[in-house]
């Protein structure tokens, strides 16, 4: 007897110390979530994350030493946990009670996610109070793919003898949409060093690229059924800009290179948004004509 009212004593600790830890694990709600489960290996992967206070006092969540306040934890298929690329610093940050705060942390730069694969995601909060497990978000499951690239060509860099880049237009449908994205690869490694969504895509027009004298990748694609969009990037991926034009009196846009090497949109009409938007102020209501109109 003394046996068994010992066994359910350490029974009921044991349901105690679980009831303890579900109510001090609730008193900080964490939720991520992400726009798409599918992701091109290479782009960034951007995680939204939401933590509400619980706890009825205002909280400050920093780092403690060299424990992070904040861990993501990304784990590949097979269980193991991805590569990581560093420690990341997300700063203190301080919620009032019964408010919540939202980041929005790109876990590309945490962990290599280059190889393409599946993975999953949670997040991690600790604060002072909490137990070495912290509080857990859910988990999210997410499936990096690699796809042949309708358009490449190998350029040299400017300044570097030796070293090659190989550009790369890929159009990827994700969550039943189409984006096209300019990839940048390292010519010696065969990694990617850039991968960038351009946006959305209508395909019944064939994207069309070309590289410049000076390695500038130009790409012309249709956005929309009214306009095309003239994006380009550099040998070390970064980003240069993009135009918006609309079709000319000769048919649709083109790019087009000079015999100086530059490339440029011809066939087109450039659209400038400033002076579209003061064309259409400048257009009056009806509610705003007069009230007599004589012929």
């Amino acid at each position: 007897m003394a046996v068994m009212n010992r066994t359910v004593k350490q029974l009921i600790l044991s349901l105690a110390a679980l009831i303890c830890t579900a109510v001090g694990h609730a008193q900080i709600g964490v939720n991520i979530r992400m726009n798409s489960a599918q992701i091109l290996a290479g782009e960034n992967v951007l995680v939204g994350v939401t933590i509400t206070n619980n706890t009825g006092n205002d909280i400050v969540l920093a780092n403690q030493g060299r424990t992070s306040w904040l861990d993501m934890v990304v784990k590949r298929g097979n269980g193991e946990v991805a590569s990581g690329l560093g420690k990341t610093n997300f700063g203190a940050v301080k919620i009032g009670a019964g408010q919540t705060v939202a980041k929005t942390i790109d876990i590309s730069q945490i962990y290599n996610l280059r190889e393409p694969g599946s993975y999953s995601v949670s997040a991690i909060i600790r604060d002072l109070g909490a137990q070495s497990t912290g509080f857990i978000s859910n988990r999210l499951l997410f499936n990096c793919a690699t796809v042949r690239p309708d358009w490449s060509q190998k350029v040299g860099v400017p300044g570097s003898p030796g070293k090659t880049r190989e550009y790369r237009v890929i159009n990827f449908t994700s969550s039943s949409r189409t984006k096209l994205y300019a990839q940048l690869i390292d010519g010696k490694t065969g990694t990617s060093i850039q991968t960038l969504c351009l946006g959305e895509a209508l395909l019944f027009r064939k994207p069309q690229a070309s590289v410049d004298r000076s390695q500038v990748l130009h790409i012309l694609y249709l956005a929309s059924p009214e306009f095309y969009v003239h994006a380009r990037m550099d040998v070390n991926g970064k980003f240069l800009g993009r135009d918006l034009h609309k079709r000319g009196a000769s048919g649709d846009p083109r790019l087009m290179t000079f015999g100086d090497g530059s490339v440029k949109v011809a066939g087109s009409i450039l659209y400038d948004a400033a002076a579209a938007a003061e064309a259409q102020a400048k257009i009056r209501k009806i509610s705003e004509r007069p009230p007599y109109v004589y012929n």
